[in-house]
């Protein structure tokens, strides 16, 4: 009997320990610190929108990956990873933050990953570019 509880009791503390280390959503003046070099943290910002909503503006250091690749490009070893989207794959020891035009495919993105990599110290910037956008840039018109 103990041999058909322990598969569930690992399963079980491994989701304890994830839902523990969730950090909280990532704030316009978070971000702002992290992008200028404020913080010390190191990072890997994500654009999960389409690349033609980026060629309307992205946040700075901003790597795009689509929402559809996400969970493929986390999957990759890294090696691969660097090679197609120009940067290291991220690790646990940095902070990986999701962003889109509203936040909500950008938590899609965080739930993909979470479950490819829970390894990973995975955050989303809720407000999005629409809310970088309107703070960073004055822009009012984007919603």
């Amino acid at each position: 009997m103990l041999r058909a509880l322990r598969p569930q009791s690992t399963r079980f503390s491994l989701l304890a320990k994830r839902a523990y280390s969730v950090k909280p959503d990532v704030s316009f003046d978070e971000l702002n610190q992290i992008i200028h070099g404020v913080s010390r943290r190191p990072y890997v910002l994500v654009d999960v929108r389409e690349p033609s909503e980026v060629a309307e503006g992205k946040v700075p250091t901003a790597v795009n990956i689509p929402l559809g690749n996400v969970a493929a490009a986390f999957a990759l070893p890294s090696k691969d990873f660097k090679a197609k989207y120009g940067v290291d794959r991220p690790s646990s020891n940095e902070d990986t933050i999701f962003y889109c035009r509203s936040g909500k495919r950008s938590q899609n993105a965080v739930d993909q990953v979470e479950k490819v990599d829970p390894s990973l110290e995975i955050r989303n910037y809720r407000g999005s570019w629409l809310n970088y956008s309107e703070n960073a840039l004055g822009n009012k018109s984007l919603k």
